[in-house]
């Protein structure tokens, strides 16, 4: 079923498969490393952290699907609690994801259960609810910015569905027209998704092949549907596309690391800070004593004192790295 497991990495995983002899392939994504370590740098309110985690993830499965150098952005915009939620990933998956609530909103508590049966029912019907409750009406725009062509590629559909996974779903259906399911699973320990593709071909198998084609994709959708959210996050790879696939041949390729990277530095937060001007600058100056810029992303801060400043006011060379707060 496998190819030789290369090693997944140490931070986190993505593995290709694809059903042999049939137009389908998928991807399957472990982030537990990744995801912790976001976590650790800013803390979220449960159902706020699960659709992070569920975006985070969502955003490596969605690069994996393409060829190109450069970053896709997933990004959130709705009417609900969330004022925004983005999740990126690089060609060579490295993700990060920053979620911040409208000011005054406040989530309620994720329900508790003690049987994992009543809790997997908890959580969907959960899931569900604070979706809806975080985004409200609004829209989703998928944002793909590749280097080599100096291009930049944007989709945006509406937030429908009960779930990130439906809205990806009508993306996919919309924007690429690709037969497309998902299924998202975020924990404050694991982050994992799943997705499958119908890929063009199946015609010109013959009319009897495609039917076939046709059968076993409609069976993979079935079988994902009933695929329990928490087997997601912790069983692993081989045994859940045994669960998924049956007893069709599928080709598992060696495992790709994911790791969580924060493209942040002090030379951005420069060019950022030169766009405010001097006046503005200045007068942060007179008040603080100095501009302190903390990374959304990764809550690292950057801190300016009056010389830095007026460096980056002049484009004079920056002040070393090593001067920002750690």
């Amino acid at each position: 079923m496998a190819e030789p497991d290369g090693g997944g990495g140490a931070n986190g995983s993505l593995r290709r498969f694809v059903l042999e002899h049939h137009p389908v392939r998928g991807f399957c994504t472990r982030l537990d490393g990744p995801w912790r370590e976001l976590l650790r740098l800013r803390g979220y309110p449960a159902p706020l952290q699960a659709l992070l985690g569920e975006a985070m993830t969502a955003s490596v499965l969605l690069a994996a699907t393409l060829k190109f150098q450069g970053t896709l952005s997933l990004q959130l915009e709705g009417q609900g609690l969330l004022r925004l939620l983005l999740a990126q990933c690089t060609h060579d998956f490295r993700v990060r994801a920053v979620a911040e609530l409208r000011a005054g909103a406040e989530l309620p508590p994720a329900p508790v259960a003690a049987d994992p049966a009543v809790a997997a029912v908890a959580d969907a019907v959960a899931g569900s609810a604070a979706f809806a409750e975080l985004v409200g009406s609004g829209r989703l725009a998928v944002t793909i910015e590749a280097e080599e062509r100096a291009a930049r590629y944007q989709g945006i559909v509406a937030l429908e569905g009960g779930s990130l996974a439906a809205c990806l779903e009508n993306y996919f259906a919309t924007s690429e027209q690709l037969p497309t399911r998902i299924a998202l699973s975020a924990s404050a320990s694991h982050a994992a998704g799943l997705l499958i593709q119908k890929m063009p071909g199946a015609a010109a198998q013959g009319e009897a092949l495609a039917a076939r084609s046709q059968q076993i994709w409609e069976e993979l959708q079935g079988q994902l549907a009933l695929l329990p959210l928490p087997l997601l996050r912790t069983a692993a790879v081989e045994p859940l596309l045994q669960q998924l696939c049956g007893r069709h041949d599928v080709r598992l390729f060696k495992p790709t690391p994911v790791r969580f990277a924060c493209r942040c530095s002090r030379e951005r937060v420069a060019g950022l800070l030169r766009s405010l001007g001097a006046e503005e600058l200045r007068s942060i100056l007179a008040e603080q004593g100095a501009v302190t810029v903390t990374c959304e992303f990764c809550s690292r801060p950057y801190r300016f004192d009056a010389i830095d400043v007026e460096r980056v006011l002049s484009s004079g060379t920056l002040p070393p790295s090593s001067e920002s707060m750690n």
